[in-house]
């Protein structure tokens, strides 16, 4: 096998902006079949790749025997279903987040993923995030036990047929499982103990305790400006400290020979202006970039929401920089680096080589889920929740 053969289920919003221009890219990969319900997002990608076959049929990717990898990007509440049917079509399969929403699908995604050759890889990203991949490889230096603080915080702002889908659905499930993925990547380990407080769709304060004392904070809302990056990241060890801010800044402090260092965007761009002018010059040139974005503000003005322009002390040289980005036509300060993709190339790599992928598995994919699940237990409650995972191994 020199390339693999990819089809994709679903291509949206989402996986065109992201996995689709991956595989478009990559020397390893070509796209042989592209499959979605809806005939308007497959024309909108006709033009560009006139070698691929599109179809409103999902089982015509499966049934292609010369495609080796699916990768999923359809509605969360297929995800499991197509899991399934992937693997069974004899079928690596890298699927998009949350793996499964229920306990009764993440033991049948596992058995699935047992009885089948495939590999599966869930695109809980974080822990290929390069930042993130720096941060515990400088902690394993560090005597437990940690604290480990995480903010994932940004207005929503979704209307339409999507803001009715996920109306009641938990946000700790849909978006803090990459968080509740990170963590248990970041200690090596389950958490024994969860609690949380808040609504249960929206906004929520989460404490996770670990069996060698650690402890997680994890603050995941849907409030707050969009001034402010939407992640941001601590840890903590006896002497040692890390903060990342929005995967572009890391922060140390008590690492004898360690410095600070900036991370460059997913694309590439801009990174030698980050690298020089640093993270106050991204921050701005990020702001700038959703005021200048129509559909942004559509949304934000919509919500009764203000857009204020970001003033930062900035160099002479900095702020000539800034003014040179906003005359561009295409900026990228959105889009920093959480490790998409890395974990799809590096996915696709090991189906090349035949070789074993770190992405999340069958388990990982269903710890997330049952993490968020008892979160939500205790959130019901009011009390904390004790928690396991053996059923899952």
């Amino acid at each position: 096998m020199s390339k693999v053969h990819a089809g994709f289920i679903g291509a949206g919003q989402f996986i065109s902006f992201s996995h689709l221009p991956v595989a478009m890219q990559s020397p390893i990969m070509e796209i042989r079949t592209i499959a979605d319900v809806n005939p308007a997002t497959l024309d909108n990608h006709r033009a560009a790749m006139p070698d691929v076959r599109f179809t409103t049929d999902y089982r015509e990717v499966l049934k292609d025997p010369e495609i080796d990898l699916v990768i999923i990007g359809t509605r969360q509440d297929l995800h499991a279903k197509l899991i399934i049917e992937s693997l069974d079509a004899g079928k690596w399969v890298y699927c998009e987040k949350p793996m499964a929403e229920t306990p009764e699908e993440s033991l049948a995604v596992r058995a699935a993923e047992k009885r089948n050759c495939g590999k599966l890889g869930v695109g809980l990203n974080r822990r290929f995030a390069p930042a993130y991949v720096r941060a515990k490889d400088l902690m394993q230096r560090s005597k437990r036990p940690w604290l480990l603080h995480y903010r994932l915080m940004a207005p929503h702002l979704t209307t339409g047929e999507k803001d009715e889908f996920y109306r009641d659905r938990p946000r700790i499930i849909y978006e803090g499982c990459h968080i509740l993925d990170l963590v248990c990547w970041f200690f090596d380990a389950s958490p024994t103990r969860v609690y949380m407080t808040g609504d249960r769709t929206r906004n929520n304060t989460c404490i996770l305790q670990f069996a060698d004392g650690s402890n997680v904070t994890f603050v995941c809302g849907s409030i707050g400006s969009f001034c402010l990056t939407k992640e941001y990241m601590e840890v903590f060890a006896e002497g040692h400290s890390i903060a990342v801010s929005d995967f572009v800044d890391m922060r140390v402090r008590g690492f004898q020979g360690e410095a600070d260092q900036l991370f460059p965007l997913d694309s590439g761009a801009y990174a030698d202006e980050i690298a020089k002018f640093g993270f106050d010059y991204y921050e701005v040139c990020r702001t700038k970039e959703i005021l200048s974005n129509p559909d942004s503000m559509r949304l934000i003005s919509g919500a009764g929401m203000a857009i204020e322009e970001l003033t930062r002390p900035l160099s002479p040289a900095a702020k000539e920089a800034v003014g040179r980005y906003a005359g561009l036509k295409k900026p990228y300060y959105d889009n920093p680096d959480k490790g998409r993709r890395q974990a799809l190339e590096h996915f696709a790599q090991m189906l090349l080589e035949g070789g074993k992928p770190q992405n999340c598995n069958g388990y990982d994919g269903a710890r997330s889920t049952e993490i968020g699940l008892a979160l939500l237990r205790s959130l019901e409650s009011g009390v904390p929740v004790e928690y396991r995972d053996d059923h899952l191994k």
